[in-house]
C-alpha cells in the first residue's frame, strides 16, 4: 500500500511538473498581448516540484545497479512478474518524461531566456541534474579507465 502511494504521489508531481513547464513554454511562444504571464506562485511551484521531481529521479537512479529498472529493490523478490512488469513500465516512463520535459525547458530556455527566466533556470538545473543522474546509473566516475 504504501509503494501504491508513493507512486501515485510522484507521478501527481510529475505531471504538476510537465503542466507548469508547458505553460511557461506557452507564455514563451505566445504573443505579448495575449495577456498570459507566469506568476510568482507558478516560478515557486515550479521550482519546489522540480526539485522533487528531480531528486527522485537522481536518487532512484543512483540505487539502481546498472542495467536494472529503477525502483525495482521496492518490491520483494518473490513479486509476481505482473507487478515487476507494472513498475518497470511505470518507472522507466517516469524517467523518459522527466528527461524529455527538462530537456525542453533547457532548450527553450536557451533560446528564450528572457521571456521566463525560471524556465531558463529550471532547464540549467535539469542539465546538471541529469549528467548527475547518469554518472551515478551508470557508474561512472573519473578514476574509471
Amino acid at each position: 500500500m504504501q509503494l501504491l502511494f508513493g507512486g501515485l504521489i510522484s507521478v501527481i508531481l510529475l505531471g504538476i511538473y510537465v503542466h507548469l513547464v508547458r505553460a511557461a513554454i506557452k507564455i514563451v511562444y505566445s504573443l505579448p498581448t495575449a495577456g498570459l504571464a507566469f506568476t510568482e506562485g507558478m516560478a515557486q511551484a515550479l521550482s519546489v516540484i522540480g526539485g522533487l521531481v528531480s531528486a527522485l529521479v537522481v536518487a532512484e537512479l543512483a540505487i539502481a545497479k546498472p542495467g536494472e529498472v529503477p525502483a525495482r529493490r521496492a518490491l520483494k523478490q518473490e513479486a509476481s512478474p505482473w507487478a515487476i512488469k507494472l513498475l518497470s513500465i511505470v518507472s522507466v516512463s517516469y524517467v523518459i518524461v522527466w528527461v524529455a520535459t527538462g530537456l525542453t525547458a533547457f532548450m527553450v530556455g536557451l533560446y528564450h531566456p528572457k521571456e521566463v527566466p525560471q524556465l531558463t533556470t529550471l532547464g540549467q538545473a535539469w542539465l546538471g541534474l541529469a549528467v548527475s543522474a547518469a554518472y551515478s546509473y551508470f557508474g561512472l566516475n573519473p578514476t574509471n579507465r
